[in-house]
């Protein structure tokens, strides 16, 4: 069949791990100063870093609501 890709060989992934086996994991918390929060995570080839900064007061004032929150992010992906 055209377009299928072999995701196993010899009974191991690609990458040469076993169907048991995870990718390499490292984590670090507290890696910036100035958040409130921060977290460095690579797993695999992917690395991704984390920061918190808050919380603040909510504005505009009628949005703020005691039993909730409002998150807002940003996702940013390297372009290569």
């Amino acid at each position: 069949m055209k377009g299928n890709i072999k995701l196993i060989k010899n009974g191991k992934r690609l990458d040469g791990r076993g169907f048991d086996e995870l990718r390499p994991i490292k984590i670090e918390a507290g890696v910036l100063e100035r958040a409130d929060g921060s977290a460095y995570l690579e797993w695999g080839g992917n690395k991704i870093l984390v920061a918190v900064y808050g919380p603040q007061e909510c504005l505009p004032r009628h949005l703020s609501d005691p039993h909730k929150a409002v998150l807002t992010y940003r996702y940013n992906m390297a372009p290569f």
